[in-house]
């Protein structure tokens, strides 16, 4: 059976992701740049909290410090970062978290695509422009089909980045319009329906 590609370079990135604070910090700043202290306030935690953990990502460099501004008269400064890479695991780096971090990341991805979607939906951008992809499709699939399922959105997730990177090469270039568009896709196993 051929290996999967692999979609992660760094594994460094699986310790990062492997704690929900860090996972939702590095939403948050893949997003847009922030200080640890608007991070803490939209996540309702601590602020010290989150500066250790972005401190974290910062040592496996992850994020990186955009820029600082003087608060308090001066004499202390609000630090500002933004994220440096993507968050994907390949297989190899996926097997290396234990079950628990496993379960932190992926409860923590669901809970961030159902966050996602929640706040499309409420402000309206979800349906405009209206030709969004949305399927739910069940399906009976042997071990084989199952990997060949995920070969398939592995490909696909990457060919998303490839989009990405042609639009950021466009926008470069010339005065073009932009929007922010979430591609969130999740293939899972379900339990048996129950007969009757």
């Amino acid at each position: 059976m051929p290996k999967r590609p692999p979609t992660l370079v760094d594994p460094r990135l699986a310790t990062a992701m492997s704690h929900p604070t860090r996972l939702h910090a590095m939403k948050i700043l893949f997003e847009r740049q922030a200080s640890p202290k608007e991070i803490a306030d939209e996540l309702e935690q601590p602020v010290n909290n989150v500066t250790y953990h972005v401190d974290v990502l910062k040592k496996l460099g992850c994020i990186e410090l955009v820029s600082t501004e003087p608060t308090r008269g001066g004499r202390v400064a609000k630090h500002f970062y933004r994220a440096t890479r993507r968050a994907y695991f390949d297989a190899d780096m996926w097997d290396q978290l234990n079950e628990n971090e496993k379960l932190d990341v992926m409860s923590t991805l669901v809970s961030l695509i159902s966050q996602d979607i929640n706040e499309a939906m409420a402000t309206g951008t979800f349906y405009d422009p209206d030709d969004n992809h949305i399927s739910r499709t069940p399906i009976i699939v042997d071990l084989l089909g199952w990997k060949e399922i995920t070969t398939i959105l592995d490909r696909a997730s990457k060919e998303v980045l490839d989009v990405e990177e042609a639009v950021a090469a466009r926008a470069k270039d010339g005065d073009i319009e932009t929007m922010h568009v979430k591609v969130e896709i999740i293939q899972f196993r379900s339990p048996s329906p129950k007969s009757k």
